[in-house]
């Protein structure tokens, strides 16, 4: 069996790496909030061809197993994909369809709800993708 450092595990072999990385959670968290709050406002009909759940799950995976890739945290891979799915969710992704819309408590639990389920996901996912390339390249 081999020896598994925690710390490694969860934030990548570069320290460095992984600070940039967080940081660019925080900016895809607030890409994402501002992109869809834009989309919303604006309903322009063309933007819905990519808007698609399913479209922005791919991405997310490939955007999560580059940086498996690169630095290989799975805790890093979690936060990216909770900061992008929170953005999403805090602008009513996915939420209000069929009934009126929550209050901000109920937001923001439903925010870190559906976030913690797809970081579990999209996250895993994407860290496995990422880790596995790595390994076979190198």
């Amino acid at each position: 069996m081999v020896p598994v450092d925690i710390r490694t595990l969860l934030l990548g072999a570069d320290r460095k790496r992984a600070r940039q990385w967080s940081i660019g959670a925080g900016i895809l968290f607030v890409a994402s909030l501002l992109y869809f709050a834009v989309v919303r406002i604006a309903d322009f009909r063309l933007l819905d061809a990519v808007l698609w759940w399913q479209g922005y799950a791919v991405l997310l995976t490939v955007f999560v197993a580059v940086q498996a890739y690169s630095n290989g945290g799975i805790g890093v891979s979690w936060l990216l994909v909770f900061a992008a799915v929170a953005g999403v969710i805090l602008n009513y992704g996915g939420i209000a369809l069929t009934m009126g819309k929550p209050g901000l408590p109920w937001l923001i639990g439903y925010a870190i709800v559906g976030s913690v389920v797809a970081a579990a996901i999209l996250g895993t996912l994407g860290f496995g993708i990422g880790t596995a390339v790595r390994r076979i390249t190198r």
